[in-house]
């Protein structure tokens, strides 16, 4: 019962690879309520769930964020 109860719990932690899952599974949810099926739609699922994942593994977000977003539109000056 403690096993389980752990793996639930950290699949609320943001930043650990079961919260990655967690967050991947919702994707994968709404991609399913969004397309119904066929191979462009089942690639769009795989896209949700990976952004998903991202979205749930990456345990510093802001961060990457601003550094993603910093690489696409370099400050003025650089």
């Amino acid at each position: 019962m403690d096993e389980r109860k752990g793996l639930w719990s950290s699949c609320f932690r943001i930043g650990t690879p079961a919260c990655g899952v967690a967050t991947g599974v919702l994707g994968v949810v709404l991609a399913f309520m969004l397309l119904f099926l066929g191979f462009w739609r089942t690639l769009m699922v795989a896209l949700f769930f990976f952004a998903g994942y991202l979205i749930g593994a990456n345990p510093n977000k802001t961060a990457a964020i601003k550094a993603w977003i910093n690489k696409q539109f370099p400050p003025k000056g650089e």
